[in-house]
């Protein structure tokens, strides 16, 4: 099993951010991260992983919390997929990447 560790910055009100280790288990024993469908696979275990990891309260009373949702989102597979050190997974991200926009658009929550 594979560790997804995302380091999410906590306390938006402190001069230096604190930044918290958080993990979660990824199970890759049955993916095959030679094959493009074993890649997608784990890239899609990933990206859930690190989404329920890195998920902010919602509100308009912490405004700009989703962009850092994002990109602790990215960081957290970015370094999953950098430790696994799978071809296939490495370009299945790269795509995703690709996909995703640079920045974060801006939250409805927030006007």
């Amino acid at each position: 099993m594979l560790l997804l560790a995302a380091a999410a910055l906590a306390g938006a009100a402190q001069a230096e951010p604190r930044r918290e280790l958080l993990m979660a288990r990824v199970v890759i024993s049955d993916l095959d991260l030679t094959s493009a469908a074993g890649a997608a696979a784990m890239l899609a275990r990933l990206n859930g992983a690190a989404r329920e990891l890195c998920t902010q309260p919602r509100s308009q009373l912490f405004p700009g919390r989703e962009g850092r949702e994002w990109r602790c989102r990215r960081e957290a597979v970015a370094a999953a997929v950098a430790r696994l050190k799978a071809p296939p997974l490495t370009l299945a991200y790269a795509q995703w990447l690709s996909a995703e926009p640079a920045e974060r658009p801006p939250s409805p929550w927030v006007r």
